[in-house]
């Protein structure tokens, strides 16, 4: 006993001379973490820690991104991506109702994921758990974030209405900033004759290809936690669901006007979690 409380002496210093965050950084932290736990008391007042979305919202995200991906894969028995084809072939899931709502679950389900991720960021963030063991969880996951929106970037290009229009200019604005290509590539958007069916196939490939490095980094995200909760109970995960398809049933998905690249585009509903960018790209 002697020994060890010898040894607990000289681990002491070792433990006190740890650097903390400055004085300043936790009282942000705790302005920050005070209305989600004011949030998490008014809900606990209703509904049990297993009922409260709050409590899971990595879990609740990662099933999102779970029903987005299954949903994704069966569209592809009806969606043909093409540049002339794209847009009439969406247009056509219009008139299967249920078609139409596994495309509205699509969509509703990527919002609802990039919805909870935020959240499950900032409850992190504000608890001031984002260093030392859990610092490979955090990158992770904002790389897995980032993949994730221009995932939803993409996905938006290949309806080819005149939100992926303005996503195509937006993207080719961007491009033209830096030294990649030798001619300009928004001159590739100039008639809808001069678009290049290679690069809208590249898309395409890409959007199927990022839900692999999404899915790996997600691995890498929660492998170092001793007790992920990577997806909620049944019953959760049923509400979840259920809450998903009523919105897609009452507000179905659909596209805007056909892109017409000599047309500048009006106006169209914008879906903020991914197209936010259109509106500082279309001022470049």
């Amino acid at each position: 006993m002697a020994a060890e409380g010898q040894a607990a002496k000289r681990r002491l210093p070792v433990l006190a001379a740890r650097p903390g965050p400055p004085p300043r950084g936790r009282s942000l932290l705790r302005a920050l973490e005070r209305p989600l736990l004011a949030l998490d008391a008014v809900i606990a007042r209703a509904l049990p820690a297993s009922r409260n979305p709050f409590v899971q919202t990595g879990a609740i995200a990662n099933l999102s991104f779970a029903v987005a991906l299954a949903t994704g894969i069966l569209l592809l028995f009806w969606y043909v991506p093409s540049v002339q084809q794209a847009y009439p072939s969406l247009e056509a899931m219009r008139a299967n109702w249920a078609v139409l709502l596994v495309r509205s679950l699509h969509r509703y389900s990527s919002d609802v994921c990039v919805l909870f991720i935020v959240l499950h960021a900032l409850r992190y963030f504000s608890s001031g758990r984002f260093a030392g063991p859990r610092w490979l969880a955090w990158v992770t996951g904002i790389a897995s974030t980032g993949l994730l929106w221009f995932e939803g970037w993409l996905g938006y290009w290949l309806v080819w209405d005149q939100r992926a229009q303005q996503v195509a200019l937006g993207t080719a604005r961007m491009l033209d900033r830096f030294p990649f290509f030798t001619d300009p590539l928004t001159r590739s958007f100039l008639t809808d004759e001069g678009i290049n069916t290679l690069l809208f196939f590249l898309v395409f490939f890409a959007h199927m290809l990022l839900p692999l490095l999404i899915v790996i980094g997600l691995w890498l995200h929660i492998t170092r936690l001793s007790r992920p909760l990577f997806l909620p109970d049944r019953l959760m995960a049923a509400w979840s669901v259920g809450a998903m398809l009523l919105v897609s049933i009452i507000w179905p998905a659909t596209s805007a006007a056909p892109a017409k690249m000599l047309v500048p585009p009006l106006a169209f509903t914008m879906d903020y979690f991914y197209l936010l960018p259109i509106a500082l790209t279309d001022r470049l």
